[in-house]
């Protein structure tokens, strides 16, 4: 369908900004082009938000969706959520719902205050675990309540069968899905954070030596241990560096015609900080490559890098300085408090983000499988970073849900058939030091698997530059993000 869909928002002008950015945010992710309205269309398919209908409007063209005023209530209060409810098969955690709305045909509960309650990470930014700056999927409101990890996903599918519906049986054309970089139907941005850049031998065998302990005291695994080991040596034997592998990463990806964002650290304020300073010439010039092979440079902002947003602004300058003009970053362990990082990437000039995702356990954080804007409450604006979703990482896989082979591949492959049913779009990272063989043996082959699996479904893997230049165009036709 060509025409865009009329939307009606009957709420208060306090809510007005925050109603239209999750429409807006939703109806992007499938590119349905929306029209804020003060009166129906003449013709064509609505969308109703009111707390009622209006007595003189016809809506046998309309989805109606209820606005409960209770259920924004929580804008006002810093109470804990304690129970979730199920309405229609959703789970909600705003279960009010408003009289005179047909409940096979139209949303008699408040889906716009359900969805910004996930969508701005609400039970992060003001639950009990709002001073914790790693955020864990095992002390998540998801995990408490047993809430679906995709539960905005599930909204938006639910708002879009019901127009389908709705579409035919005014017997119109349904709205066109939407098509990613190249005509793919689904996106997969890859990513490498640079944590570790031995310096010479005694580095690679110190590194060597903690990898094989891991596998054998803390993973209680000797056969990795012994392969582990056997990649050490054989690198050892060829002279090889088997820990740093970002020019042998970059090589691999030039002959496959993709490209990943590599993500290079600055800071050390932190013991779990990176071992190398950009400040040595001799790591400037090992990671120059990056930008002589015309692949993304971002900033893995330090550990504490958001406890002050003139840290991470200093950090963005100085990668800036010594090897090139970062667009893109992810936090090093995942680790940031939420306002003060997108308050720092706006000061900084970073246009997108890949921090949102869980260490210990794959999927979404916020709810949401597509690319998004963040939203500033202070403000009551979308932060002008783009965020586009951590949901696999080779870490997450290895060191938390100690999966290996088969076992890894199967949570992969079920990860991109979900994205590629849902026509999403979410970054992945995984870091070079397993590409070497001497780490995590295996895991460098389910990157490469991950990439093939990807393209042969018909989807495209990139970096995040190319995901972030084309979503910004897309947002241009959205007004809650000009």
């Amino acid at each position: 369908m060509s025409k865009p869909l009329h939307i009606v928002l009957r709420c208060t002008e306090a809510l007005l900004p925050k109603v239209r950015y999750v429409f807006d945010t939703l109806f992007m992710a499938r590119g349905v082009h929306v029209v804020y309205s003060p009166q129906p269309p003449s013709s064509g398919p609505w969308l109703l938000y009111g707390s009622s209908k209006e007595a003189s409007w016809s809506f046998d063209r309309c989805l109606a969706i209820a606005h409960c005023p209770a259920s924004w209530q929580f804008l006002d209060d810093s109470t804990e959520i304690e129970t979730a409810a199920n309405a229609e098969g959703l789970t909600i955690v705003f279960p009010e719902k408003a009289a005179g709305f047909d409940q096979r045909s139209d949303i008699p509960f408040d889906i716009a205050a359900n969805a910004f309650y996930f969508l701005c990470s609400w039970h992060e930014r003001f639950g009990p675990n709002k001073g914790q700056t790693r955020s864990m999927y095992s002390n998540s409101i998801f995990a408490r309540l047993d809430v679906p990890q995709d539960i905005v996903d599930q909204y938006l599918d639910r708002l879009m069968k019901l127009l389908y519906v709705l579409c035919d049986q005014l017997e119109v054309e349904e709205w066109k899905s939407l098509e990613w970089p190249q005509g793919a139907t689904h996106a997969l941005i890859l990513s490498h954070d640079v944590d570790f850049i031995p310096a010479g031998i005694i580095d690679i065998t110190k590194q060597g030596a903690k990898t094989v302990l891991r596998h054998l005291i803390r993973q209680r695994d000797p056969a990795d241990a012994l392969r582990a080991a056997t990649g050490l040596a054989l690198a050892l034997i060829h002279k090889r560096d088997p820990y740093g592998c970002v020019p042998e990463i970059i090589e691999r990806e030039k002959e496959l015609g993709v490209h990943a964002s590599f993500q290079v650290a600055v800071g050390h304020r932190h013991p779990n900080d990176v071992n190398y300073r950009i400040e040595d010439d001799r790591t400037r010039d090992y990671l120059r490559v990056i930008l002589d092979a015309g692949f993304d440079l971002c900033l893995h902002g330090s550990y504490r890098s958001t406890e002050n947003t003139d840290w991470y602004v200093e950090e963005a300058a100085l990668l800036a300085q010594r090897l090139g003009r970062p667009l893109g970053s992810r936090q090093h362990f995942l680790s940031f408090d939420y306002d003060n990082l997108f308050t720092a990437q706006e000061r900084a000039g970073i246009q997108y983000d890949m921090s949102m995702g869980f260490p210990d356990r794959p999927g979404p954080r916020a709810g949401f499988s597509y690319p998004y804007f963040p939203y500033c409450l202070k403000e009551n604006r979308p932060y002008k970073v783009l965020q586009l979703n951590l949901f696999l990482m080779d870490v997450t896989l290895q060191s938390y849900m100690r999966l290996k082979g088969l076992s890894a591949w199967e949570v992969i492959k079920a990860a991109l058939d979900d994205l590629r049913r849902k026509r999403g779009c979410v970054s992945t990272v995984w870091h070079p030091i397993v590409f070497g063989g001497a780490r995590d043996p295996g895991y460098e082959r389910l990157f490469w698997e991950m990439i093939n699996y990807t393209r042969e479904t018909g989807g495209l893997a990139t970096d995040g530059r190319t995901i972030n230049d084309f979503w910004r165009q897309h947002a241009k036709n959205y007004s809650s993000f000009n």
